[in-house]
């Protein structure tokens, strides 16, 4: 498959809908999970991957291994319930938890979680990405066995050549453009659907929160959004729950355009949020008025 594409798509090899790879030279690093079992899933995936590039490189320090990683939401994370986990492709057999690698860093998520959550929630395949592993030969005098009982991690090529497993790092798309190939991904999949990637909050109508209380106890819930004259409403099947309404300033105007060119209605996340509706959309931009 092509690493520089420009779309997101699915990739027959990996088995996975694949995100295009963004320039080396911002590729992002993760918090690589350095418990026994992710670590030793680490050196199992990354020998592997070693053993198929065969015997024509080695012993090169800073040497730089591509691979591809599954993005797998983890919303059983105590930390943080938006993390995104980091594993080995689904090829290897077993859960996403069994492969688990690494988590994303939460800086990281502020810019893409949004959108990596949306693709992973309406692929019908799991969502990955290119990598790469940086590799660091193992001077062979100063190499002590008992070294790979702590957290380093060896692996050896085909030449039999030891290298220190250093950091993975995600070639990813800056999150502009990657929130871009998302949406334009997600309208041939759900051509009704306002992605969730920006919340905005907007007061409840009268009675609306105490309604929605005896249809639904999730937190995070699908709304219809509804073009009615000048503003959106926002309903829950055929509840109302509250009024969108479009002004200079306000960061629904584009998405009352969306809505209308979708027909009038459009569906989106929302959640109940320190006592307002907060509704995800997909661009907080106001529109630019003529004049």
């Amino acid at each position: 498959m092509n690493v520089t594409a420009s779309s997101i798509g699915s990739d027959p090899e990996s088995g996975i809908t694949m995100i295009p790879a963004g320039d080396p030279e911002f590729a992002i690093g993760v918090g690589l999970w350095r418990e026994e079992k992710p670590r030793e899933t680490l050196r199992s995936f990354v020998q592997d991957r070693l053993a198929l590039r065969g015997t024509e490189r080695g012993g090169r320090a800073g040497e730089l291994l591509p691979v591809v990683v599954q993005l797998v939401p983890r919303p059983d994370n105590a930390h943080n319930p938006e993390a995104i986990g980091v594993a080995a492709p689904p090829a290897r057999g077993g859960t996403d938890h069994d492969r688990h690698l690494a988590y994303l860093y939460d800086r990281h998520l502020v810019s893409l979680g949004a959108a990596l959550r949306s693709l992973a929630e309406l692929s019908p395949l799991p969502v990955g990405c290119h990598a790469f592993v940086e590799l660091d030969p193992v001077e062979e005098e100063e190499f002590d066995p008992d070294d790979e009982g702590g957290d380093a991690v060896v692996v050896t090529d085909g030449r039999q050549v030891r290298y220190w497993v250093g950091q993975l790092r995600l070639l990813m798309p800056r999150w502009d453009r990657l929130q871009r190939m998302a949406v334009d991904y997600a309208r041939g999949i759900r051509p009704g659907l306002i992605l969730p990637f920006i919340g905005h909050w907007t007061p409840w109508r009268p009675g609306g929160r105490e309604a929605l209380a005896g249809l639904t106890g999730e937190k995070s819930f699908e709304v219809t959004l509804r073009a009615e004259g000048d503003s959106l409403v926002a309903y829950y099947g055929e509840l109302p729950l509250s009024d969108l309404r479009s002004a200079s300033r306000d960061f629904f105007d584009r998405t009352t355009v969306q809505v209308r060119d979708m027909g009038g209605r459009a569906t989106a996340r929302a959640e109940e949020h320190r006592g307002a509706l907060r509704i995800f959309v997909e661009d907080s931009r106001p529109l630019r008025r003529d004049g």
